[in-house]
């Protein structure tokens, strides 16, 4: 079992907007049509597609603040069916290594999470993302040192 990230392509769109989140998760996070739709236009927003072997299980979207150079995580989901595996943990882990093996990687990661997605909060708590204190678009929004 391998989690591989993988950019989002001519070839494998389709099968991105074809994953979802439950449907009690649907007001915590935007739609992967969306999110496809928003990366053609901030252009330093790069989607990913988040496998297991060779299927898409979830997806990822990163981008970097162009006044302060961090990278953001700005979207993390696994498909409903994918959900309570394990996996969630291993494509955080291997989201964070990659972003942190950018060469231009600042010392910190940033990501918004809402306050009553509790699942989503201990996972990142879990890896080490601490409460910045700031708040942005109902978000709270955590930050992970890099080591």
């Amino acid at each position: 079992m391998s989690i591989l990230l993988k950019g989002i392509t001519q070839e494998n769109w389709e099968d991105c907007i074809q994953l979802e989140v439950a449907p009690d998760q649907k007001s915590y996070i935007a739609s992967n049509v969306y999110s496809l739709a928003e990366s053609k236009f901030e252009t330093s927003f790069v989607p990913m597609g988040i496998y297991l072997d060779d299927r898409m299980i979830g997806f990822l979207m990163y981008g970097k603040d162009p006044e302060d150079g961090t990278y953001w995580i700005i979207r993390f989901m696994l498909d409903q069916m994918q959900q309570g595996k394990g996996y969630g943990k291993l494509a955080l882990a291997h989201t964070i290594n990659y972003l942190a093996a950018l060469p231009d990687c600042s010392p910190t990661i940033i990501l918004g999470v809402k306050e009553s997605n509790t699942a989503a909060l201990r996972l990142y708590q879990s890896f080490g993302f601490k409460d910045t204190g700031r708040r942005e678009h109902g978000e709270l929004l955590l930050e992970y040192v890099v080591r």
